[in-house]
């Protein structure tokens, strides 16, 4: 009793260690030989043949895939990483940009009300820097840096 049981449990870890795919074989009347993995259509005779792939070889392929995807997702995860970053110094590019334009308007409007320090040259300086500052804000808004 023991016997059968340990050779029914041998056959069982044999078969699981060892997967088959089935090919098939034929001969056409001209002589030449294919090999497919489907039954062929016509009514030619028809060898099929068992092929035995180790699991052992297929369990490296599936780690090599799991190392394949671990690495992918490590490298998705980078690139999430940095387009968060490059997402962070955008918006800190447009906050200083917009603090730039509110600074270049405070000025013009000091210009402009100041009797003292109203001339044409200060005035065309403070509304050409609030210009520049406008431009550079405008840009980055269309996504430029």
């Amino acid at each position: 009793m023991r016997s059968l049981l340990a050779l029914s449990l041998c056959a069982a870890s044999a078969g699981s260690l060892a997967q088959s795919i089935y090919a098939y074989k034929s001969v056409h009347t001209d002589g030449t030989v294919t090999y497919s993995d489907t039954r062929p259509a016509t009514g030619a005779p028809v060898e099929q043949l068992r092929i035995q792939q180790n699991s052992a070889a297929i369990e490296q392929q599936g780690a090599q895939r799991v190392q394949q995807m671990d690495a992918n997702a490590k490298e998705l995860e980078k690139k999430r990483a940095a387009d968060a970053e490059a997402q962070r110094k955008r918006e800190d590019a447009l906050a200083k940009a917009r603090q730039e334009v509110a600074d270049a308007e405070r000025f013009l409007t000091s210009v402009l009300q100041s009797k003292k320090n109203a001339t044409p040259e200060r005035t065309h300086a403070a509304r050409e820097q609030l210009r520049l500052a406008r431009e550079h804000l405008q840009q980055l808004e269309r996504g430029g840096l």
